[in-house]
C-alpha cells in the first residue's frame, strides 16, 4: 500500500479549538435552562379550580323528576316492576335528581356517603328504600314509596 497525498483532507486537531467552547457553551445553556426549569416548576399534585357555580333551574327539575317517579309508579302499576327493582329505580331516581340540582355525585354514593353529604331528604327516602332493596323478604309499601319520593322532589328547595 502506498500513501496518498491529498492536500484537502485536514485532521481533526488541526482546527482551532472554538468549536469545542462553542459545544461546552451549548450544553452548558441547555443544563441551565434545565435547572432552572426544575427548580421553578410547581411541586404536587395540581389540582383543577372548581367549576365555577351552575345556575340550575329546579322548578323544570323537579317536572322532570316527578314525571319520571310517575313512569316508575306506571310500571309498577302494571306489574312490570316487582317492590324490589321498585325501590331500586325509586333510589337511583332520588339519587340522580339530588346530582343535577346539587351537583354532588350521589348516583354512587353508599347510605353513609349520602348521610356525610348533606343531603338529608334524599339520604332518609334511600334509607327507606335499602331495606326492600337488599333483600327479598322486607316488607315494602310500594304506595308510600312512591309517596316518598315525589315528597322528596317537590319539597325540594
Amino acid at each position: 500500500m502506498h500513501a496518498v497525498d491529498a492536500p484537502d483532507l485536514y485532521g481533526p486537531f488541526q482546527y482551532q479549538p472554538w468549536w469545542v467552547l462553542g459545544v461546552l457553551l451549548v450544553v452548558a445553556l441547555g443544563m441551565a435552562y434545565y435547572v432552572v426549569w426544575l427548580l421553578t416548576r410547581p411541586r404536587g399534585i395540581l389540582v383543577p379550580p372548581p367549576p365555577p357555580p351552575r345556575k340550575v333551574d329546579v322548578r323544570s327539575l323537579k317536572q322532570k323528576y316527578l314525571a319520571m317517579i310517575d313512569e316508575v309508579a306506571a310500571e309498577h302499576a302494571d306489574g312490570e316492576l316487582d317492590a324490589r327493582r321498585l325501590s331500586q329505580r325509586l333510589s337511583l331516581v332520588l339519587r340522580f335528581f339530588a346530582h343535577e340540582s346539587t351537583g354532588v355525585v350521589a348516583e354512587v354514593m353508599t347510605l353513609e356517603d349520602l348521610a356525610d353529604a348533606d343531603l338529608p331528604t334524599v339520604h332518609g327516602a334511600v334509607a327507606e328504600y335499602y331495606p326492600s332493596s337488599f333483600r327479598r323478604t322486607a316488607r315494602h309499601d310500594p304506595d308510600a314509596a312512591i309517596d316518598i319520593a315525589r315528597k322528596v322532589v317537590s319539597t325540594w328547595m
